[in-house]
This record gives structure tokens, C-alpha cells and sequence, in this order.
């Protein structure tokens, strides 16, 4: 699992505090995400036309909580915006993409996470803010 967070760079380390419970979800606009780093990273390149990135060495590492497990990267803009410009027409060919690259035997059954990944990217747009992500390392 991971979530997402309408949040700046500055407050990654306070984003890190939510795994302690030193701040709150609703601190900031968030999404939960019920995928891993490697399915994420995979639905990244598939947005991009990029290489797949080892999820081992994240990109984008901005704070750690070390207690708790877990790191706080952001979300590379190219994957914010591509995903914020989807359109139903697009999303057919990277859902098959997408699913090839993480072993998925049914690419129509991430229609509804890909759908909500979107929305909360073209919120992020609409803000003119970065996506951070909250994931276990």
C-alpha cells in the first residue's frame, strides 16, 4: 500500500510523520493507493515511455521514517501530468502496458485504481501542486 498526497517538497519530512502519527491524513489532500512501489513504478514507465525503475533505489527520495518503514518520494511530474490527461480512449493501451509489466492477468481490473490515480492527478494539476508519496521501503 501507499498513498498519495497533494503535498510541496518542503513537507516531506512532515508527510514521513504521518507513518508515526505525528500528523494526519487529513492533513492534506491524500488518496490511498492499493499498490506497491513496483506496480507503481511500472505504471510510471508505462505513462512515460520510460525505463522501469528498481523500485530498490527510489527516484525522487525526499524523507525517511525509519521507525515506521517508511520513505516519502514524489511522484515524477511527466506520470502526474500523463496520468491528468487521460482520456478513456488512452487508458485501454496503457491498462494492457501496465498489466503485462507487473504480471497482471486482467488489465480491465485496474480500470478503477487507474481511474482514481487520474482524478486525484488532475486535482493535483488544477492545484498546481507535486505529488508525494508515502510508501513502506
Amino acid at each position: 500500500m501507499s498513498d498519495w498526497f497533494l503535498a510541496g517538497e518542503e513537507e516531506a519530512d512532515a508527510v514521513a510523520s504521518v507513518a508515526s502519527g505525528e500528523h494526519s491524513f487529513d492533513d492534506w489532500p491524500h488518496l490511498s493507493v492499493p499498490l506497491r512501489r513496483s506496480e507503481l513504478a511500472a505504471l510510471y514507465a508505462a505513462l512515460t515511455n520510460s525505463p522501469h525503475d528498481d523500485p530498490r533505489t527510489p527516484a525522487g527520495l525526499l524523507a525517511v521514517e525509519a521507525d515506521a518503514g517508511m520513505i516519502v518520494t514524489r511522484v515524477p511530474a511527466a506520470a502526474v501530468e500523463a496520468l491528468a490527461e487521460m482520456t478513456p480512449r488512452t487508458a485501454g493501451p496503457l491498462m494492457v502496458t501496465w498489466s503485462e509489466a507487473i504480471g497482471h492477468g486482467e488489465p480491465a481490473a485496474l480500470g478503477e485504481t487507474l481511474s482514481e490515480l487520474a482524478a486525484f492527478a488532475r486535482d493535483a494539476t488544477a492545484a498546481g501542486r507535486p505529488v508525494l508519496q508515502l510508501a513502506p521501503y
